[in-house]
């Protein structure tokens, strides 16, 4: 398939500068770039979806390099904001980069890993392009080809300028004047012609690719990606409570598969092709099978599995699927609790919020209350009285009930539960 034809189908295009982008990028052996923000240590699903648009033109054997933004965040973006952020300092902006390389490192070979295909990618530092310029260059080499008339008219410029309440000092800026050098020099310097982005970069981008035609009479290009949204309008990214990120440390990935489980059925075509690396033959059997059975939400658990395995390795998304198989399945959870390892019960613990137990031998209420099921004894037996807490699976009906050896699996674990969907893992200490 046409390199064009797959990232329109996949729903990764948006707009380009010049059609002949695919052509030349269609053809091998080219170079691109994409660039993320050292703000913290820790990329999230936002920028998964930039990930996904690289590795797809790194299937068709170009090589992608990720661009740190150390210099830029120095200084940052006006955009989107009503006034001056705080600037990070530079050991921080060293550990945050130094940290999202691992992570793109991780997520590139997995994909190698599931494709089968080697993806070639470099990381480049834009603090080096700066770090030996000083001002009168910067003014000479950058400054002379991009007009104030151009900057003050991008709107989230504007906004700030016109607002009497807001301001904008010259640091912010000249953030623009830094993302065209970046491009002009990895465009001379390693004859890097594309760069992709999101939508809501477009002025900036053409502005950019207008700096390298002056300069060098020559001609660069760009791509951009549409913001993703679910079909209530909501980005897709971002939990009820904040981002989610790709880091375990985090949010674990059981947290994230969660989060593609619960997605509604309208958007999950489409995030199939843009999340994942399944063919849109094996989409469309997903579609096909899902359809048989709604209910069994097939095509969301393919869809979290399959962004798992990117993100976090295959591990990870063998142990999400087990995890939900305890608290949601209806395969016999005590025969998958014999069969969990520790790392997998471990989770299993960190996601029920269970409770360590020091002996063999607990007393049911007082055992409600330590795992959080129950704030006191007397709620305990209300559960009791209603058969509304079960062991093992098995309805407690006895107030004075005491677990002993034979009710730990393997003499490890034990499972309470809630009504019928709340679960704590207990856990012999």
């Amino acid at each position: 398939m046409h390199l064009k034809q797959e990232l329109e189908n996949r729903g990764f295009v948006y707009q380009y500068s010049d059609e002949k982008v695919f052509d030349i990028y269609n053809k091998w052996w080219e170079i691109f770039y994409i660039w993320f923000d050292p703000s913290a240590d820790s990329l999230h699903l936002w920028n998964f979806c930039w990930i996904m648009l690289a590795i797809n033109l790194m299937k068709y054997w170009n090589k992608c390099y990720f661009l740190s933004w150390w210099a830029t965040w120095m200084i940052w973006d006006p955009g989107g904001k009503d006034s001056e952020r705080s600037f990070l300092d530079e050991q921080t902006l060293a550990n945050n980069t130094k940290a999202i390389s691992k992570q793109l490192q991780h997520i590139v070979d997995h994909v190698a890993q599931i494709s089968g295909k080697q993806m070639e990618f470099d990381f480049v530092n834009n603090y080096d392009f700066y770090k030996d310029m000083n001002f009168l260059s910067f003014l000479r080499e950058v400054g002379k080809y991009m007009t104030v008339n151009q900057m003050m008219a991008k709107e989230t410029v504007k906004k700030r300028i016109e607002d009497p309440d807001k301001s904008i000092s010259y640091t912010e800026f000249s953030y623009m004047l830094l993302q065209g050098y970046d491009f002009y020099n990895l465009f001379a310097e390693k004859w890097i012609k594309l760069q992709i982005w999101w939508s809501d970069q477009w002025g900036n981008l053409v502005t950019w690719v207008e700096l390298i035609r002056k300069k060098t009479d020559k001609e660069a290009y760009v791509i951009t990606l549409p913001l993703l949204v679910d079909s209530t309008g909501r980005k897709f990214w971002k939990s009820e409570w904040n981002a989610i990120w790709l880091d375990k440390n985090k949010n674990s990935p059981y947290f994230v598969y969660q989060y593609f489980i619960n997605t509604a059925d309208s958007d999950i075509e489409r995030f199939l092709k843009i999340l994942t690396l399944l063919s849109f033959e094996e989409i469309s059997k997903i579609v096909e099978q899902h359809n048989q059975a709604p209910e069994q939400r097939y095509w969301q658990r393919q869809l979290a599995k399959n962004v798992i395995k990117t993100i976090f390795g295959d591990e990870d998304a063998d142990q999400c699927e087990k995890i939900a198989e305890i608290l949601f399945g209806k395969e016999d959870k005590l025969e998958l609790l014999k069969n969990m390892s520790e790392t997998d019960l471990n989770a299993l613990y960190r996601e029920t919020w269970g409770a360590e137990v020091q002996s063999w031998e607990n007393n049911i209420l007082d055992l409600c209350v330590e795992a959080g099921l129950s704030s006191s004894k007397w709620e305990a037996k209300k559960l009791i009285g209603e058969w509304w807490l079960s062991l093992n699976e098995n309805k407690i009906v006895d107030l004075n009930f005491t677990t002993s050896q034979k009710d730990f699996i393997s003499s490890k674990v034990c499972l309470l539960r809630k009504g019928k969907k709340i679960f704590k893992l207990i856990i012999k200490k």
